[in-house]
């Protein structure tokens, strides 16, 4: 893939008058570049400067977790334990802004207040198969380069349907348009595009439309609910062209409290808990006992997440688990106390287990 491209020295007269194709790319010959390693914004999940999506039905939470890589790629934060390349982001919530900017408060809070200015939020949609839409893009990127100082790293479409024009999803020609563009838009940010995107009417046979879409992708994720009555999710990848699969992974989300409304009314929003655990296939949940909250949930799942993959579950390598997911380790022992005392967790020689 060709290194990612620079806006901020550009002005925007000069964006205005870019032409709208890719650049020309220099040949190579033989084998040159073999040793090469490939360059990820989120390492082993999502390439540089590629072509990705994720795809899944309604209420699946693939939005939830495309804001949340958003998120941790703006913040420069670790994504269950997967280095991240720190760099701005575009969200274009097609769909709407204002549950997006629940979200995001959310994700704040959720991460013990961080901030995450170098995320840029559009609430309408954005058509790539229009050129003039591209400039747009462009200027918006140049915008966002040059307030935050940090290259644009990661573009995200939600949802395709949203911003694909009106046009037919199950046209070749449409589709092949809409890829065109976001190749442009890709090509001429060094950013990564990424689509939301919904399935078909079976999830297995991939997402809508014409097929041309997976065949063009770099990277493709399927998301779908781990469980009708559990708020969790399964990430699945479905194609990773240059590096190898990461295996299935299930994610908790847990309802963080926002604020109170004018009537007195809480309002909340979902956030992704980023520590991976296998899919629901036997009784180990998360805790469900009074006045459990989010820095509890983390910690079972820490501990879940160790015990079934095989790895250590010591005091010390929980507690660097959930310091590495932002959150302030001063309560831990309170914590482990409470859940100990509830019989979720149990202590054997500085280990922590599951259960009684």
């Amino acid at each position: 893939m060709n290194s990612p491209a620079t806006l901020i020295n550009t002005t925007l007269a000069e964006v205005d008058a870019l032409p709208i194709k890719p650049p020309k790319v220099e040949l190579e010959y033989g084998s040159t570049g073999y040793n090469k390693e490939q360059s990820f914004v989120i390492k082993g999940l999502i390439p540089e400067c590629s072509f990705a999506s994720i795809y899944g039905p309604s209420g699946s939470f693939k939005s939830f977790l495309a804001l949340d890589w958003a998120c941790h790629i703006a913040a420069g934060k670790d994504w269950d334990g997967h280095k991240v390349n720190q760099g701005s982001v575009l969200y274009i919530a097609g769909e709407g802004g204002f549950g997006v900017t629940q979200r995001v408060r959310a994700w704040e809070l959720q991460h013990q207040g961080t901030s995450i200015d170098n995320l840029a939020r559009l609430p309408m949609p954005v058509f790539p198969a229009d050129n003039d839409q591209i400039k747009s893009m462009l200027m918006y990127c140049h915008e966002i380069e040059a307030k935050t100082g940090h290259a644009v790293k990661l573009i995200i479409f939600d949802t395709l349907a949203r911003c694909y024009g009106g046009k037919d999803e199950n046209s070749s020609q449409d589709m092949g348009a809409f890829i065109k563009g976001c190749d442009t838009i890709k090509q001429l940010t060094g950013a990564t595009v990424l689509v939301v995107h919904h399935s078909g009417k079976n999830i297995e046979n991939g997402g809508r439309g014409s097929s041309s879409l997976p065949a063009a992708l770099d990277v493709e994720y399927r998301v779908k609910r781990d469980g009708e009555d559990q708020q969790a999710l399964i990430l699945t990848c479905s194609k990773m062209k240059d590096a190898e699969q990461p295996e299935p992974k299930a994610y908790d989300l847990t309802s963080v409290h926002i604020r109170t409304d004018s009537d007195g009314d809480s309002i909340d929003s979902l956030c992704v808990i980023p520590i991976g655990r296998p899919p629901s296939d036997s009784d180990l949940t998360l805790p469900k006992g009074s006045r459990i909250t989010n820095n509890h949930q983390a910690l079972v799942q820490a501990v879940l997440h160790r015990t079934n993959t095989g790895s250590p579950t010591t005091k010390t390598i929980i507690i660097d688990d959930l310091r590495k997911q932002g959150l302030s380790i001063k309560h831990f022992g309170r914590w482990l106390g409470k859940l100990v005392d509830d019989g979720d967790l149990r202590v054997e020689n500085d280990t922590i287990l599951i259960g009684k």
